[in-house]
C-alpha cells in the first residue's frame, strides 16, 4: 500500500505543473490574435527540430489526408508485392 503523503505530494506537484501549463498555454492563446498561430508553430517546430513530426502529425488529424496516406502506403506496398513477386 502507498504512503498518502507521498500520494498527496505527488498530486500536489501535478496540480502545479498542470496549472503552469494552462498559464503558459493561456499567454500563447492570448497573444496570438493576429492570425499567424499556424506560422508561429511551425516555426517553433522548425527551431525545434521537429517540423516533420509536426507536419506528419497535423497531416494525420485531417480524415482526408489520413485516408490519401494510407492510400499511398498501401499502394507502394502493392506495388513492391507486385515487382517482387514477379
Amino acid at each position: 500500500m502507498s504512503d498518502p503523503a507521498i500520494d498527496a505530494q505527488v498530486h500536489a506537484h501535478a496540480d502545479r505543473l498542470r496549472a503552469l501549463e494552462n498559464e503558459a498555454a493561456w499567454q500563447r492563446r492570448a497573444a496570438s490574435d493576429d492570425g499567424f498561430d499556424g506560422i508561429r508553430e511551425y516555426s517553433r517546430a522548425w527551431h525545434e527540430n521537429r517540423s516533420t513530426a509536426y507536419l506528419l502529425r497535423k497531416s494525420w488529424t485531417d480524415p482526408v489526408n489520413r485516408w490519401f496516406i494510407i492510400a499511398v502506403v498501401v499502394g507502394i506496398g502493392a506495388i513492391w508485392t507486385y515487382l517482387l513477386t514477379q
